[in-house]
């Protein structure tokens, strides 16, 4: 196995959604007839039916079951009697929930059903056209990941791994925490055709190990025209082997008739079409500042760690004090929290696989965090960026 020997090796380390609100409103007898001076103070055309502060579903308010309630226009857009009301399904979930239970911490609250939008199924599969399921270690519910990252809606966040999908990786033999070395799950997955695909000026192995995956068949709500979601990549594979070809990765694999002629393919990618692995231009959690990187490699380089390795503690990513690459607390490293967008036609059913996966071997694991799924009323175009907060 590839790293076999690199595993005892001195300079290895070892080291350590729509469901609920408490806003209610209740309608004057004219709130639905735009009988009062009404204004759009959303600039968007939507006349929210009120005056003096009172909340409705005339003018422009359309009231259908099969809508998504839209953040702040002031109106009851699935018609449940409550305006506005947040996305909150994910208290008290068990943290080896199922599939179902994965898509509300993410923030898909509903099931479909009824004329409703929401969930029409959730499975855990060993990546692309597999309908095996991965180890059940490989993905976890959680409330916080390490001692500073949180969840970004509600009080958790799904977890995929190639190793374990929780906060250390308790199975590596060598100290029982970390994300080096690595903890072989169950083997050959299956990545979609054309994936692995390497970085640009990197090279890329073609087998895919220990791919854990969330498939979603979800029916759009007849009011949204795209939706966004927060990931974070953590991968073990840094700083050693930034661009090998032992690259693990991580890929939201969309199919929806809005996005590339109804073709599925990847919608999280930074912004030279690198795919998320530690090529990215995003992987900036990590430490030294000016650290060398890809020494196992034959194009060494360096990394400027611009955000440092706070977001690292707490879980097996972080090392203090052992070296790699020649120098300490380098045990791993992040993206940090990012968002991306994709079209969706409304109404329709779309299929998103959130899928990551060792690339090469079943060493040196990687993880992504991912919530904060919301729906867009207005046009979006594919993209990935830093969240505004």
């Amino acid at each position: 196995m590839r790293r076999s020997l690199l595993m005892i090796a001195p300079l290895l380390v070892w080291s350590a959604a729509a469901c609920s609100s408490n806003d209610k409103s209740l309608f004057d007898a004219d709130a639905g007839s735009n009988t009062d001076a009404e204004v759009d103070p959303f600039g968007n055309g939507t006349d929210a039916g009120f005056k003096g502060g009172e909340t409705g579903t005339g003018g422009g308010c359309k009231s259908d079951p099969g809508n998504y309630d839209i953040p702040g226009n002031m109106c009851d857009d699935d018609g449940d009697g409550t305006v506005d009301n947040p996305p909150n399904c994910d208290v008290g979930l068990p943290q080896g929930g199922d599939a179902l239970a994965f898509a509300k911490a993410i923030g898909l609250c509903q099931q479909a059903g009824g004329g409703k939008w929401g969930v029409v199924s959730a499975a855990y599969t060993q990546g692309y056209n597999r309908k095996d399921a991965p180890d059940a270690k490989q993905h976890g519910i959680l409330a916080k990941f390490g001692s500073a990252v949180k969840p970004r809606q509600g009080g958790r966040l799904g977890v995929l791994s190639s190793g374990e999908g929780q906060e250390l990786d308790t199975c590596n033999f060598l100290d029982g925490q970390s994300f080096k070395g690595g903890c072989p799950m169950t083997g050959a997955g299956a990545a979609p055709p054309g994936y692995p695909k390497p970085a640009a000026g990197c090279p890329v192995d073609s087998t895919v190990n220990d791919v854990a995956t969330v498939k979603l068949t979800v029916k759009v709500p007849n009011n949204a025209k795209g939706f966004a979601f927060d990931f974070d990549f953590y991968s073990g594979e840094w700083p050693e082997y930034v661009c090998t070809k032992f690259n693990d990765a991580f890929i939201a694999y969309l199919t929806s008739q809005a996005f590339n002629g109804g073709k599925p393919d990847n919608v999280s990618f930074d912004a030279k079409n690198n795919p998320v692995s530690v090529n990215n231009g995003f992987f900036d959690r990590c430490s030294p500042a000016n650290a060398t990187v890809g020494c196992v490699g034959t194009k060494p380089s360096k990394a400027a760690c611009t955000s440092g390795n706070g977001e690292l503690q707490g879980t097996g990513f972080y090392q203090p004090g052992m070296q790699n690459c020649g120098q300490n607390d380098s045990g791993g490293g992040a993206t940090g929290w990012l968002t991306t967008k994709a079209p969706v036609q409304p109404g329709e059913t779309i299929t998103i696989e959130f899928m990551v996966w060792d690339t090469g071997d079943q060493a040196y694991d990687s993880s992504v965090l991912l919530d904060n799924w919301a729906w867009q009323p207005s046009d979006v175009t594919v993209g990935t960026d830093r969240p505004p907060n």
